[in-house]
């Protein structure tokens, strides 16, 4: 999606790097507890990209 909200396609290439990048992120990724047992689970991500690279991540 552009910053007009419109569609744009896909690049194979984009969403490799930000895969790689999001595999970098350090303590982002700590399991849920809950009465003593870690629990998996999953967040959506989005990223603000700006002039070619990651400005944000917003969960």
């Amino acid at each position: 999606m552009n910053t007009d909200l419109e569609e744009t396609g896909s690049d194979k290439e984009l969403e490799d790097r930000l895969l790689r990048f999001t595999k970098s992120l350090d303590g982002c990724w700590m399991p849920k507890e809950k009465k003593g047992f870690k629990a998996g689970y999953y967040q959506y991500l989005t990223y603000k990209i700006e002039n070619g690279k990651v400005s944000e991540v917003l969960p």
